[in-house]
């Protein structure tokens, strides 16, 4: 059994805790980075991890350079641009591949998709995926947050995807539906139990704002984080999710 670990969540956090100003010389300032101290912050991290989950491989997942999403929206992220990672991010990644050997950590990135989609496409029975971040309870399974464990059925992992398909994300710069927050999402989709219930209703909402299925379809594909057999291994390369089918 593995432990997934959304590891560029932890890492972030690891490195802007440990990110300090420090004045040179008269009015001059600049950032850095104590990578020792995000390094520990880091270890530490993976270690309550593994004390939470002894029965567990940590299988420490990252991104790839370039994601499918940019080609089914081209804005997707493009908000992010003018925001800087803490100092010294990028080398502690590469810290973190070259230390992982000797500590027990697996590594693993695919290529054309996000650390998000290899977490939902390891995924296996009995595994558990380790991440605060609240778009990979779209992913059915076992979920360690808060340092407890919890199962998200594939009823509620479904209704989660939907929802956020109709909201969009601000964070990854894909608008969603114009005017649909997280309680017009939540009435949209009351009392659907089947997916193609909610895909109606998805569809319902953005019809009355003037949108068709292929705007729709191009949103869904930016919210979907891909799930086990929705990304072909031997080949390499991300399968497009398509509604479901009556």
């Amino acid at each position: 059994m593995k432990a997934l670990i959304d590891t560029e969540v932890y890492l972030y956090r690891a490195a802007a805790a440990a990110e300090v100003e420090a004045e040179w010389s008269t009015d001059d300032w600049t950032y850095l980075c104590r990578h020792g101290d995000a390094q520990a912050t880091f270890q530490d991290a993976i270690g309550e991890i593994r004390d939470t989950l002894p029965d567990h491989q940590p299988v420490l997942v990252f991104s790839d350079r370039v994601s499918f999403r940019y080609g089914v929206w081209p804005q997707y992220k493009a908000n992010r641009k003018k925001y800087r990672k803490p100092a010294g991010y990028r080398q502690l990644v590469e810290w973190v591949s070259k230390a992982a050997p000797a500590r027990g950590w697996e590594v693993v990135r695919l290529p054309d998709v996000e650390g998000d989609d290899v977490l939902g496409v390891l995924y296996e029975e009995g595994d558990v995926i380790a991440s605060t971040d609240k778009d990979m309870l779209t992913l059915p399974g076992l979920h360690l947050r808060g340092g407890e464990i919890q199962e998200v059925s594939r009823l509620e992992a479904d209704l989660n995807f939907y929802a956020q398909v109709l909201t969009g994300d601000t964070s990854d710069n894909y608008p969603g539906c114009p005017g649909c927050g997280p309680v017009a999402a939540q009435k949209a989709l009351a009392g659907c139990t089947a997916e193609m219930q909610m895909w109606d209703a998805v569809l319902k909402a953005y019809e009355k704002k003037g949108y068709g299925e292929a705007y729709v379809i191009a949103q869904a594909r930016c919210a979907r984080i891909l799930r086990a057999g929705e990304y072909d291994l031997a080949g390499g390369a991300p399968l497009l999710w398509t509604p479901p089918v009556a």
